[in-house]
């Protein structure tokens, strides 16, 4: 296993736990957003770009703008009871550093320690990705348009 992935898997793991502990409705689905990007990522590094492209269109894409419109549309944040379940925190921490560790000693010797010139990084992206990322860069375009677009309705509500 490379470090790509095991930055990409970093990303997967951080994104999840926002997604599910951030107060506000925007941030997790921002938070959403990164989680399904990165697991098109690993698609894309195991070579199934049409398996990754599907990720960012359809999960990453369409349905994620429709979960933003909804929040923005709705207006509200989600408030979490405030709880004192140090206890499962501390728990799940543990659980989370065991888990990579066992994960990152039983890989170790998978490691391939090739290293590529960026040039030849560089053209393989462009070669063979730079479509989905013209997609990708259309579907932020059009999250921060409808952002854009909605605050100002509400602004001038007001």
């Amino acid at each position: 296993m490379s470090i790509y992935f095991w930055i990409i898997y970093a990303v997967i793991i951080i994104s999840a736990i926002v997604a599910l502990e951030a107060t506000s409705l925007l941030w997790a689905a921002i938070a959403f957003v990164v989680l399904l990007s990165e697991i098109a990522l690993v698609y894309f590094g195991i070579e199934m770009p049409v398996l990754g492209g599907v990720q960012l269109a359809i999960y990453a894409g369409g349905v994620t703008i429709l979960v933003l419109f909804a929040i923005m549309m709705i207006g509200e944040s989600y408030k979490k009871p405030q709880s004192k379940a140090v206890g499962a925190k501390v728990l799940s921490l543990i659980i989370l550093i065991l888990g990579t560790a066992v994960s990152f000693f039983s890989a170790i010797d998978t490691f391939s320690y090739r290293i590529y010139p960026t040039q030849v990084l560089g053209t393989v992206f462009v070669e063979k990705y730079s479509f989905f990322t013209i997609i990708l860069g259309f579907i932020v375009s059009a999250i921060l348009y409808m952002a854009n677009a909605i605050i100002s309705k509400k602004r001038e509500a007001e």
